[in-house]
């Protein structure tokens, strides 16, 4: 006997064989699962196989018989003396929501939101079955009235205009994103609830009975299986967290912050992130208070601030980006009591799930918070010795170490796999206007070759000759590379534009890639310094092929006269250079002074420093120092250690 369904059978009037009798023809259907036909035979408990047509109760099957009932597709026609018979099926038996609930974090409640989408097909056929076109408007608009309400769950639209559920039960609010204008769907997610409401009245949530909380719940349907799983997660609003009825692991919140959590104060920040992200996905009938508010306001005014007067800010934003945050917030009003539009609710969560992430990953709130946007919370950076591979450091003498400078830039940007974005986007900008700037001299110095080969003198005379001289080949390789700094700057600023590193995700997304690992990040750094080697290389073999002619076949006063300026011109060069090796002075090195004179008045110095101080004030006893808007003298011995206060 088969084990496996082969394919069903199709009816069709036999030529021969009897009268009233049918052959059964094997279709990609599947078999009748009553009369247990397989391919042409029939099966017999004890293995024989036999030719007789099926039977339907105790006679043969005839054409005026209808098939037997199945389950399964049935044919698509069948054929009896050329005329048509229409099968019979019935509908399948719907398929129940598995009973047992499945946590899953927001994020996949939001996902899915965006990626499960319902499209308009625009094949004519598909639109006539399952759609009805609207043609004719009726007179006053009679349409016929859709409820708001489906069985208790209240229709919304989201701001972007996603349409979701809500409904409301022993103050607690379930939402979902499935569509329950669909029967399957609504019975779906009623089971669900059912399952659910059973689960909270057990003895073992009894502490969350009289509570109010939000609930998030959807199916999923298995992929291969076709099980469907109730997934929820369960939303605190006074605490402003996300939870769940059973232990989950803590990827369920973290997701793919590779940031580790030891105390509870900081998993605070990605639980309460995780809330916001409800709030922003199901925004109505959301409250916000007025003091919520305006600590929001706050904190914007703060990294503002912060951003402002300080140069590693851990500001998630620039300054001109909270300027515009500061005024739009400052713009929400209350409709009645902590009644606001969910349009205001969206944009309050939003900006609430970005500074919560951004707390998370800055360690807020702990002891290894991170206060500098170029700290690492693993070790001290200004301890570590930063050590490069022997190749970078080969090619960094030849692109004159610029590498070495976009590398620190990149370990100051690139920390703990977290992009400080403000200075990167920085970073890029200044990248394009280098770049940019580049290929204006690049294209003078292409022109002064195509000049230079041009004079008769360098080009013997004009005379097409095999040998070239020491100055042609040298401004052959000047022209060379000055191409070569027009076509990678070209490129480069088309890589980096600004608007492909506008958001933060875009720019971790393009470090990933290319500075995960050390070497990588060294050889980003060589790529970004090859223009500026093009560049400066292609002016050295131009100043190369001058000086060759000036020197090669000349007079002693011709040498003489460029020798000297060429001496000079390298001697301020020389200057310059040095000038941007030397060191700047830490900004506490003017507070020294002071600080050295509150160290040493313990010392008999002082005393036998003071003719020398008389002597130097003209005769007046000690320097004292005005108070603002007072009369009087403050005594040096009361100038705090870092000098006296102005405001």
């Amino acid at each position: 006997m088969n084990t496996s369904p082969p394919p069903s059978p199709g009816v069709e009037a036999s030529g021969g064989g009897g009268a009233g009798n049918l052959d059964i023809l094997s279709t990609a259907r599947g078999p009748s699962r009553q009369s247990r036909i397989s391919g042409t035979t029939l099966d017999h408990e004890d293995g024989a196989e036999a030719t007789a047509p099926p039977t339907v109760l105790d006679r043969p099957l005839v054409a005026e018989d209808p098939l037997p009932l199945t389950s399964n597709p049935a044919p698509d026609k069948a054929q009896a003396g050329g005329d048509r018979v229409t099968p019979v099926t019935t509908k399948p038996e719907r398929r129940k929501v598995d009973e047992s609930l499945c946590p899953m974090p927001v994020s996949f409640f939001l996902r899915r939101r965006y990626t499960e989408r319902y499209y308009l097909s625009t094949d004519p056929a598909i639109q006539n079955k399952e759609l009805k076109e609207i043609t004719t408007i009726p007179a006053k608009n009679a349409f016929p009235r859709i409820a708001s309400e489906i069985e208790g769950w209240k229709k919304h639209d989201h701001p972007e205009g996603q349409v979701y559920f809500r409904y409301e039960v022993e103050g607690r609010a379930y939402h979902t994103n499935a569509y329950l204008r669909d029967s399957e769907c609504l019975k779906d997610i009623q089971e669900a609830v059912r399952y659910l409401e059973r689960e909270l009245n057990g003895p073992e949530h009894s502490d969350l009975k009289n509570k109010t909380f939000d609930i998030g719940l959807d199916v999923y349907i298995e992929p291969g299986t076709g099980k469907k799983l109730p997934c929820y997660y369960m939303c605190d609003p006074e605490e402003e967290e996300v939870f769940w009825l059973q232990d989950c692991h803590i990827d369920w919140v973290v997701e793919e912050e590779n940031f580790p959590s030891y105390d509870r104060e900081h998993l605070k920040h990605v639980l309460s992130q995780a809330y916001w992200f409800h709030v922003h996905m199901f925004p109505h009938q959301k409250s916000l208070s007025e003091q919520s508010l305006r600590e929001l306001i706050s904190v914007l005014n703060y990294h503002l601030y912060d951003r402002e007067t300080s140069r590693t800010s851990n500001a998630p934003y620039g300054a001109d980006d909270l300027h515009r945050f500061v005024e739009l917030f400052s713009r929400i009003r209350p409709r009645s009591g902590d009644v606001v539009s969910e349009y205001d609710i969206v944009t309050v969560a939003r900006m609430k799930t970005l500074l919560c992430g951004d707390q998370f990953r800055h360690y807020h709130g702990t002891k290894w918070a991170r206060l500098d946007s170029n700290r690492s919370v693993h070790h001290d950076t200004t301890l570590v010795v930063h050590t490069h591979s022997w190749w970078f450091c080969i090619i960094s003498w030849l692109l004159f170490f610029t590498p070495g400078v976009y590398i620190k830039h990149i370990d100051e940007m690139w920390l703990d796999q977290k992009i400080n974005h403000q200075p990167w986007r920085k970073f890029i900008s200044e990248l394009q206007e280098d770049w940019t700037a580049s290929i204006t001299p690049s294209t003078v110095i292409l022109g002064a070759n195509v000049g230079f080969l041009a004079i008769q003198s360098v080009d013997q005379g004009g005379m097409m000759v095999p040998g070239r001289s020491a100055g042609q080949i040298i401004s052959y390789i000047s022209t060379l590379l000055t191409i070569g700094n027009i076509i990678a700057c070209t490129i480069l600023a088309r890589q980096h534009r600004p608007s492909r590193h506008r958001h933060a995700e875009d720019a971790l997304n393009y470090l990933v890639c290319r500075a995960s690992e050390k070497w990588q990040a060294e050889l980003l750094s060589i790529v970004l310094s090859i223009p500026t080697a093009f560049f400066v290389w292609g002016l050295l073999a131009f100043s190369a092929a001058i000086l060759w002619v000036c020197f090669q076949s000349t007079t002693i006063h011709s040498r003489a006269a460029v020798g000297s300026a060429s001496v000079f011109t390298a001697a301020l060069i020389l200057l310059v250079i040095m000038n941007g090796k030397q060191l700047k002075q830490p900004a506490f090195f003017h507070s020294i002074p002071t600080q050295m004179k509150q160290t040493l008045k313990r010392f008999p110095l002082r005393e036998l420093s003071m003719p020398l101080r008389r002597w130097t004030t003209f005769g007046k006893r000690g320097t004292t120092l005005k108070a603002p808007g007072k009369e009087g003298q403050i005594p040096m011995k009361e100038v705090p250690v870092n000098g006296a206060h102005t405001v």
